[in-house]
């Protein structure tokens, strides 16, 4: 079977190995000249551990990851609202880490045996004729596949050009993320929440720490490291003086936040993975985990079901309600960290606990 994924972000590596372990091989292409020499942090909860298990991974990503172990939620003045004993949990499923994106990305890539990637190479247009998918490179050349794998993104071209109605959907919401000293030596992923804004860090290791701050699209004017002091200067420890000691020198990364809704993500010997077929918001800390469980899904349901399209019809029917599921309570939890503070606070406070176990006990289940 000729398969081409396009894109290799965590999605499209994941697919690419989990092809391998199941016998099948893929080209691979990336429109970028080269891997990533950078990037923020990623949290990846006891799913996604176990889905990096499945794909022969996990021993490798904990050498390099930090060990969440619990996660709080603290007001704007520090007060704590609620904590969740990570371990407890998830123990069924794997531990809960911490390490940097371009980490993970390695260490997927380091991992494929078969699969030629290949850098600096864009699709322009992908068509279906008779019985295969006709490609386009950027650089003229035309080749067939079998199968395209869209693992392009939230902007994915493939979507765009073989789906209806499936652009990004604005939250509302702004956000900046960035990688300084844990110098007050955080050792849980701890969040605080404000008016309509929030302030999370996560530590990556006993020297750095992830830093996720957003506000209302109104609020975010440019995006500038004074525009973030100034709408969290009302908070305390221990998030607020990290953000007020922030310089013109810290590199950040701004993003307006958007989601896809999980809607149909196959057609004719053409698929969507991760986040080119359902983003999400980053509120329940998913986008890896069900990137990389879509991956092996997918691989099983092509390895086993026949012909391709009813191995594409299976691989949609095992994903659509988890990943439905995965958007409806990001939607939850953003309302109710956007909630009045007596409201949410009053809510963290005794049945915070009681919500995290009914948001997360469906993904603790395989897929």
């Amino acid at each position: 079977m000729r398969i081409l994924i396009v894109g290799a972000g965590i999605a499209g590596l994941a697919a690419a190995k989990a092809l391998e372990l199941n016998g099948l091989r893929a080209d691979v292409v990336e429109r970028s000249a080269a891997p990533p020499t950078s990037g923020q942090g990623i949290f990846l909860l006891g799913n996604a551990s176990r889905a990096l298990a499945d794909l022969g991974v996990l021993k490798q990503v904990e050498r390099h990851a930090f060990a969440i172990r619990a996660q709080r939620i603290l007001s704007s003045s520090g007060e704590v609202l609620n904590a969740v004993a990570t371990e407890p949990f998830w123990e069924s499923c794997g531990p809960c880490l911490a390490l940097p994106r371009r980490t993970l990305l390695d260490v997927l890539l380091a991992s494929l045996r078969e699969t030629e990637v290949s850098y600096g190479k864009s699709v322009m247009s992908v068509e279906v004729r008779g019985n295969v998918r006709t490609v386009q490179f950027e650089d003229g050349r035309i080749s067939e596949y079998d199968l395209v794998i869209g693992a392009d993104g939230i902007r994915s071209l493939l979507r765009e050009g073989s789906f209806i109605a499936t652009s990004p959907r604005s939250l509302g919401l702004c956000c900046w993320r960035m990688v300084v000293g844990n110098l007050d030596k955080l050792d849980s992923w701890t969040a605080m929440l404000g008016k309509k804004r929030t302030a999370l860090a996560i530590p990556l290791s006993a020297s750095d720490l992830y830093v996720y701050a957003d506000c209302s699209a109104s609020e975010f004017g440019d995006g500038s490291v004074a525009v973030l002091k100034k709408l969290f200067a009302d908070f305390g420890d221990p998030l607020g003086p990290i953000i007020a000691s922030l310089t013109d020198q810290v590199v950040i990364h701004r993003a307006k936040l958007e989601e896809v809704p999980a809607d149909r993500f196959i057609a004719d010997r053409l698929v969507l993975v991760g986040d080119a077929a359902h983003a999400s918001s980053p509120s329940m800390a998913q986008g890896a985990a069900v990137a990389v469980e879509d991956a092996i899904a997918l691989a099983g349901s092509l390895a086993t079901v026949s012909p391709i399209d009813g191995a594409l019809d299976a691989y949609y029917r095992r994903r659509k309600a988890r990943v439905e599921w995965v958007q409806h309570q990001c939607h939850a939890r953003d309302r109710l960290r956007g909630a009045p503070d007596i409201v949410r606070n009053f809510l963290l406070r005794h049945v915070g606990t009681a919500l995290y176990k009914r948001s997360y006990a469906p993904l603790v289940d395989g897929y």
